[in-house]
């Protein structure tokens, strides 16, 4: 208490003059209309700005929330485009939209993402407790990722596509051409799409798409563009140079896809080879 009577008294002649300040100013406001409306448009400006400020603040702290909501609304798209039955989401909730269709979407963030060694993975948010189990493909929203290697209750190993032990089948678009899309452990935004017919049609700018021969991923799945092309040594194939639409260096959130029909077709495609 007594150090507040002595600062009133070191400052009272301040504290006097800002007193009386404020009554000037208040019936300066108070009896002319010019500065009355200059007050409340200044004050109104004050506040909005503040209240601009706060809410900047609040959605800065609610992206994460946000991001969640929007990659659960992105997998009902991809989910419709794709003309699939269900997706697990991540959680308990199931959405039903047809039951002849193959395909379950499950949305998962990337929390480990190597890129600069020749052979790499990543690591994603969820595991076997949602579904996800090993040869799943795995795509985001500009092209395809990588493959499912193995899971734990929680978290994901994924097989990137810059991984020099993977072979993915793809197709230039358009026409029935197809080749084995592969990684030559450098470039992290170029692939190779190798043994391609020396009799195909290839062009500078052809778009590159998941081939409807994989199991792994759905068809017309974007990948790249032709960069160039280069028939082998004995002239018999192509080696195309594809530049990559999803960029491998920067992922956040992805989709796993599942094939319902992968067993069956795996089945159809060993019949005979035992006998």
């Amino acid at each position: 208490m007594q150090q507040i009577i002595n600062f009133l008294i070191k400052y009272r002649n301040l504290l006097l003059y800002l007193f009386l300040m404020v009554i000037a100013l208040s019936f300066t406001i108070q009896s002319h209309d010019y500065h009355r409306n200059t007050t409340i448009h200044s004050t109104g400006y004050l506040v909005g700005n503040i209240l601009s400020r706060k809410t900047s603040i609040y959605d800065y702290f609610d992206l994460d929330d946000q991001n969640k909501k929007l990659s659960t609304e992105n997998a009902m798209l991809r989910m419709k485009l794709l003309e699939i039955s269900d997706t697990l989401l991540g959680e308990e909730s199931t959405f039903l939209f047809s039951d002849d269709v193959p395909y379950k979407v499950f949305p998962a963030r990337v929390i480990k993402n190597d890129f600069y060694k020749s052979d790499n993975f990543i690591t994603i948010d969820i595991g076997s407790n949602q579904g996800i189990e090993a040869d799943m493909g795995v795509i985001c929203p500009t092209g395809i990722v990588g493959v499912v290697d193995r899971s734990s209750d929680q978290f994901s190993r994924v097989i990137s596509i810059l991984n020099s032990q993977i072979s993915l089948n793809a197709q230039i678009k358009g026409t029935a051409t197809i080749g084995s899309l592969k990684w030559d452990g450098k470039n992290p935004y170029t692939m190779s799409l190798e043994d391609v017919p020396r009799l195909a049609k290839v062009n500078k700018g052809d778009t590159i798409i998941t081939g409807r021969q994989s199991t792994t991923f759905p068809p017309d799945i974007l990948i790249g563009i032709v960069k160039d092309a280069e028939l082998s040594k004995n002239g018999s194939r192509y080696k195309i140079n594809v530049e990559l639409f999803n960029d491998m260096t920067n992922l956040d959130y992805v989709n796993v896809i599942k094939n319902r029909d992968k067993t069956a077709l795996h089945i159809i495609d060993t019949l005979g080879t035992n006998e």
